[in-house]
């Protein structure tokens, strides 16, 4: 059985990558279209080419699910068209058999995707967006965005820009109590990050501390400020939406709005998904390998990329039912991401039974 699972692998990941590519080139071209849509007079076809180019892992990742399903529904269809699935069941291969043959194939994918979300993708993204922006608007690029805002216990905090050199530009500190009465405030023209202390210098500023009676203000040149929260994250935070975070800043988010006693369902969604991305890639298969012993035997390839979009559309729709469950009745976060697989999984599950 070593060959069988030798060439099953090398199946599926030929028509996995043939899939990828044609997807991710599809959805690059389209998105390129998109920018050329919003072009100004200081945003050329040459940054509109390089934000769509940096996005492209990105996007690679947020199709490789559907890629995953289509690539294995196409490699096992074309098998079961030309009797090859047929001959290894009768040599004794079961459907399980066969599915553990496709776990290397589904490693491979996994490991690529977590390279993708958790390194690649959200360098690149932030790169793009900042690209954008910069060539939209210059060095104002966050502060058209209405600065960032950034909260830690009694703290918030808006920053009207970060430099290219991570320092934070026109910060403006309010620090309140437990009854989120206001206790002081902080302005500064500039903030250095010192890596090795984990501290903020504030430079060029002022501090107004508040009482039932009056205001008292001070100027400083400096003030130091100890905060672990770095100018990546802070950056990571202006310019990239949860879903593409990192993990680890995924989780700093959460612990951060938990600690304010704030809502983070949109990061535990996010975290979930990261975290369930090998049950979705299992169902996804399982579900392909269903279908190729089954109704996939007599079909030909345009019937197979017809019924993979379907599918693929119906695992979006199930995603896009069960997310919003978190939000608005409180469904735990990793059982309205978890459900849609589950639910693919029960359906295999059910096909290969029928078929035996």
């Amino acid at each position: 059985m070593y060959l069988v699972d030798r060439y099953l692998t090398l199946r599926c990941l030929a028509a996995i990558t043939l899939v990828m590519l044609s997807l991710t080139g599809l959805t690059l071209l389209f998105a390129l279209v998109e920018e050329l849509g919003e072009r100004q007079s200081s945003y050329s076809l040459a940054d509109a080419i390089y934000y769509v180019l940096l996005t492209g892992p990105r996007r690679f990742d947020e199709l490789l699910t559907y890629g995953v399903f289509l690539g294995v529904l196409l490699a096992l269809g074309d098998l079961a068209e030309h009797g090859e699935l047929t001959a290894m069941r009768a040599a004794g291969a079961s459907a399980t058999r066969l599915f553990m043959a496709l776990v290397p194939t589904l490693i491979f994918w996994l490991v690529i995707s977590i390279s993708l979300s958790e390194t690649i993708a959200p360098s690149s993204e932030e790169k793009a967006e900042r690209q954008k922006l910069g060539a939209q608007f210059g060095e104002d690029a966050l502060a058209q965005r209405g600065g960032l805002w950034f909260g830690d216990g009694g703290l918030y905090m808006q920053i009207k820009s970060i430099g290219s050199d991570g320092t934070l530009k026109d910060i403006v500190q309010y620090h309140v109590d437990d009854q989120n009465q206001l206790q002081r405030s902080i302005r500064a023209q500039a903030g250095i990050f010192d890596t090795q202390t984990e501290t903020w210098t504030l430079r060029n500023g002022s501090l107004s501390v508040l009482s039932e009676t009056d205001v008292q203000s001070t100027d400083f040149e400096q003030r130091l400020w100890k905060n672990p929260v770095t100018p990546a994250q802070l950056a990571n935070q202006a310019f990239l939406e949860p879903r593409r975070m990192p993990l680890s800043r995924v989780l700093l988010q959460i612990r951060l709005l938990e600690r304010q006693s704030l809502d983070a369902t949109d990061y535990g969604l996010v975290f979930w998904n990261r975290l369930l991305k090998p049950l979705t890639f299992a169902g996804m298969a399982l579900l392909a390998l269903a279908i190729a012993l089954g109704p996939l035997r007599d079909t030909g390839v345009g019937q197979r990329i017809a019924m993979g979009i379907f599918i693929g559309l119906g695992f979006k729709y199930l995603q896009d039912l069960f997310a919003p469950t978190a939000i608005v009745f409180g469904t735990p976060p990793w059982l309205a991401v978890g459900l849609p697989a589950l639910i693919f999984i029960g359906t295999a599950i059910l096909l290969i039974r029928r078929q035996a």
